[in-house]
Parts: structure tokens; C-alpha cells; sequence
């Protein structure tokens, strides 16, 4: 007997699509949304894994393109919901930083959307996707820390984490917010620094590098962060916010190094300007995640990174 699907927005995005594709290998039935939105990166690379995810050829597996700005939740209404999975967002940096109202639409417009359907529903656990970006230019301690962005895409997610909570209080909508921290790995965003620095090695073009090279980041592999979103759904309770991150933080330059070393070649670098909203370090702390969730980072940043070598080298 069917539970109730589990809702998966932006599925077919770099973490919704394998999110989605772990559930359905659990045998939970699967409701997969996406609006294939191009702002960061052509649609062409998200209609692949949406095609992969429909080869599943699963019959609890429902891909229904969506889009959460705009559509009518009508076509919904017919499924019994037990959880919803929120991964649909605009991340990244827009190159032009006044272009806010795309990040509010896409961030903040479409979750307040989401939540009016969800919110009479019965829900179970509604598991939002937020970012160390809500803490600014450094990202440097535990899920207490001073929340200041400094970019149009951590001012959006803040946000977002502020009208969730509200849903709570107003309509006991079971939340739960989980910080992402410089997720990286096989099928990684094409726009990501690790994926233009491994295609940079592989093509022999130039990599822009924004900034020294001395920014550090507490990179998350994939499968690490799709084991914690599905253990936030299963052991978290509600109102509780968790950093996921890896357990090492790797400067840029560091990374560099080990893609060269992996490929035995030298990377072609254009040094340029740090960008408007670049962090400068997240080195969070994951110990709540760990002690409440009994999450594991298991991949460490070597291992990880040559899984993405390899997925790439394959095409």
C-alpha cells in the first residue's frame, strides 16, 4: 500500500535528481518536479537527468514537469503527500547583482506557493534546502552563528528559512532546514568552480579564478548530502536546523592542485577580481547533524574529487 509520495522539487537539479533517484532505489514512491530553468546553466544538462530519471521505468516514480512560480497545484491535489523534499532554488551568483527579483521569485515566491498547497495536507516533514551563504562572507561556525549574506542568493534562502519557521508556528508545518555547505561530485552544476576547473584540464581552456585562491570551503560530497536530506526526513524534528558539511575545508588553490595531480596536466589560470557575494571561508561545524542524526561524512575531498574526474572523463 502506497504511504504517500514523497515531493521532490527542482528533481531534476544536480542534488534533486540523485536525491530523487536514492528514493526511488528505496522503493518509496516519488512524485518528481522540475521547471528546467536555464538562468545558471542551459536546460539541455537537466532534461539529461530528467531522462535518466524516467529510464527508471519506476511505477511509483511520477516525473511531472512543474514549474512552482506559476502552475496550478491543482494537478497535485490528486496524490497523498507524505513529504515534501523543497531542492527547488536559483543558486549561485547572477553576474548582475541587482537582478534580485529572479532569486525572490524562484526562492522565496515559489516556497510561500509550496507552503499554501502543503500546509492543510498532513504533511509529515517538509525538508528545505538551504545554504551557508545565510551566513555571509564567512561561514566559520555552528548553526548559532551571526546570519548576515551578502549576496541576492543567501538574502533570498534566509529568507525562505524565516517564512518556513513561520509556517510552523502558524500552521504546525513540520520543517526542518538543512544548510548546505559547497556541494561537489559526480554530475556536479556545470557553472560549480570544481566542474569548470576539471573541464579547464581537460579542454586545455583558460580557468577564471576570482580572487587569490586562498577562499576555503567545506566541501560536502554528493552522496554525503543526499544521506543526510533523507535522514532529516526520517529523524528530524520539527523546527530544527543542521549544518551539512564535510569534515575538511580545502582552498581553492588546494584543489587546483589535487585536479592537476589527478590528470597530470597544468591548468591554464586567468586571475581576475573576486566577484560581488563570494564568500571568503566556510568551515562549518557539523557536529549537531552528527550527534541528532547520527550522519557520517564519508567522502573525504581526494576520493571525491577523482569521482568526479572519472564521471567527467566518461562524458
Amino acid at each position: 500500500m502506497n504511504p504517500g509520495y514523497y515531493l521532490v522539487t527542482g528533481a531534476a537539479g544536480f542534488i534533486g535528481s540523485q536525491l530523487t533517484e536514492a528514493l526511488v532505489l528505496r522503493g518509496k514512491p516519488v512524485i518528481a518536479l522540475d521547471s528546467f530553468l536555464e538562468e545558471l546553466y542551459p536546460a539541455t544538462v537537466k532534461k539529461e537527468r530528467w531522462n535518466r530519471l524516467e529510464s527508471l521505468d519506476d511505477e511509483h516514480l511520477k516525473c511531472i514537469k512543474f514549474d512552482l512560480r506559476t502552475d496550478n497545484f491543482e494537478v497535485l491535489e490528486q496524490f497523498q503527500i507524505r513529504s515534501i523534499f523543497n531542492q527547488a532554488a536559483l543558486p549561485g551568483l547572477i553576474s548582475d547583482p541587482r537582478k534580485f527579483s529572479v532569486y525572490y521569485d524562484c526562492n522565496l515566491s515559489a516556497l510561500n506557493r509550496l507552503l499554501e498547497f502543503a500546509k492543510d495536507r498532513g504533511v509529515h516533514k517538509f525538508v528545505q534546502a538551504s545554504t551557508s551563504s545565510v551566513y555571509g562572507r564567512s561561514a566559520i561556525g555552528d548553526e548559532d552563528s551571526e546570519l548576515k549574506p551578502v549576496s541576492p542568493y543567501g538574502v533570498s534562502k534566509l529568507a525562505a528559512e524565516k517564512l518556513l519557521l513561520a509556517y510552523k508556528e502558524a500552521f504546525e508545518m513540520p520543517s526542518v532546514i538543512l544548510r548546505y555547505f559547497s556541494v561537489y561530485g559526480p554530475a556536479q552544476r556545470p557553472d560549480m568552480a570544481y566542474s569548470k576547473l576539471i573541464s579547464a584540464a581537460l579542454t586545455g581552456r583558460e580557468f577564471h579564478m576570482y580572487g587569490d585562491g586562498l577562499q576555503r570551503r567545506s566541501n560536502t560530497y554528493i552522496d554525503d548530502i543526499v544521506d543526510a536530506t533523507i535522514r532529516a526526513e526520517e529523524m528530524g524534528n520539527s523546527g530544527e536546523i543542521f549544518n551539512v558539511c564535510g569534515d575538511e575545508t580545502i582552498s581553492l588553490l588546494d584543489a587546483i592542485s589535487e585536479i592537476e595531480s589527478s590528470l597530470g596536466v597544468a591548468i591554464r589560470l586567468k586571475k581576475l577580481a573576486n566577484r560581488t557575494g563570494d564568500q571568503r571561508e566556510t568551515s562549518g561545524s557539523n557536529y549537531a547533524i552528527k550527534s541528532r542524526l547520527n550522519w557520517i561524512a564519508r567522502t573525504n575531498f581526494k576520493t571525491g574529487i577523482q569521482n568526479q574526474i572519472a564521471f567527467t572523463q566518461k562524458g
